[in-house]
């Protein structure tokens, strides 16, 4: 008998494989409950944006937010992002997230340019939230600033501190506490759309940061041409990973929410593995032959690097008003 998942969540939550997709229509589905608030904007009469399997994703025609009903909690997701969400694939992880490591320094190096763009000047103070393993603030620390991360994740957190003797922080509050009004740079790379309370994570990013400060979101565009065009096939659509799917408007309202000042949202391309294209392709496309794709992951052709350039994933800069 499988177990109950924690905290409420549907059984999916152990990484069973959703059993059905249902549409993205504008009615609402079968069982639909359209009194259920947005929990962004507080307004009611959302609706079913997407079913998957057990996972409703809703809908608010206020703030256009979308977000996963139930929402995960805090300690859910501590759990969650073990090291089996680095390692092995699955459960919208990563197959080897180490193995990738010229592509996040790559990355890493690419973030810290467009930061330096709006102004960011070492030896400012950066904190960087949901840091994995430490590959942007060991790209920041060379550039000159002075690095703090924050990860829910025991494996990254261990793993930064053992490859960059970086000093990371297990939540938020924890670097609210330490930094408070003195960060020069706040960033979160694709981190938003997996939190449980966006707003308030952005609410206590505004706290560490100086007046002027500059903060980096590096998230997904739901409302991107490509996320249109594949729809309920978007690589996004990773319940219960993915908890939060954005557009454009929906960032945009949070961000000002939280005390922020939106200056540009910029279309993003990022450098990505074989390896990783391939993982990604056999989670999202169960008919691709998984032995083939296995041997191309592993051979050395699964180093190579791709550009990852469909529009969307968007970075959203903004300042601490």
């Amino acid at each position: 008998m499988a177990e109950d998942a924690p905290h409420g969540l549907p059984q999916a939550a152990r990484g069973a494989s959703p059993a059905s997709a249902g549409g993205t229509g504008s009615q609402p589905a079968a069982g639909d409950t359209i009194g259920v608030a947005c929990p962004l904007c507080g307004t009611p009469g959302s609706t079913t944006w997407l079913l998957r399997g057990e996972w409703r994703y809703r809908q608010c025609a206020a703030c256009s937010s979308v977000w996963l009903d139930p929402l995960p909690s805090e300690s859910w997701a501590e759990d969650f992002y073990d090291d089996g969400y680095f390692e092995g694939g699955g459960r919208g992880g990563y197959r080897d997230y180490l193995a990738d490591e010229n592509q996040h320094l790559a990355n890493a190096r690419a973030r810290i340019e467009l930061a330096r763009r709006f102004g960011a000047a070492a030896p400012g103070l950066w904190l960087d939230v949901g840091c994995a393993a430490g590959y942007t603030l060991a790209e920041a620390r060379s550039a000159g600033f002075d690095v703090r991360g924050i990860d829910v994740s025991p494996w990254a957190r261990k793993i930064a501190r053992q490859r960059f003797q970086l000093e990371v922080y297990p939540s938020m509050p924890d670097a609210v506490r330490q930094h408070a009004g003195q960060a020069s740079v706040v960033t979160m790379f694709q981190v938003l759309e997996h939190l449980p309370d966006p707003l308030a994570e952005l609410e206590q990013a505004r706290a560490c940061l100086r007046p002027g400060g500059l903060l980096l979101v590096e998230t997904w565009d739901r409302g991107s041409l490509a996320a249109r065009l594949f729809g309920k096939r978007w690589q996004q659509i990773t319940p219960p990973s993915v908890a939060w799917l954005f557009d454009r408007k929906s960032l945009e309202y949070v961000l000002r929410r939280a005390g922020f000042e939106t200056r540009e949202i910029l279309a993003t391309t990022k450098a990505v593995s074989v390896r990783w294209a391939c993982g990604l392709l056999a989670e999202k496309l169960p008919a691709t032959p998984s032995s083939v794709l296995s041997r191309i992951a592993r051979s050395r052709f699964g180093q190579l690097e791709l550009n990852y350039r469909f529009g969307d994933l968007v970075t959203a800069v903004a300042i601490a008003a």
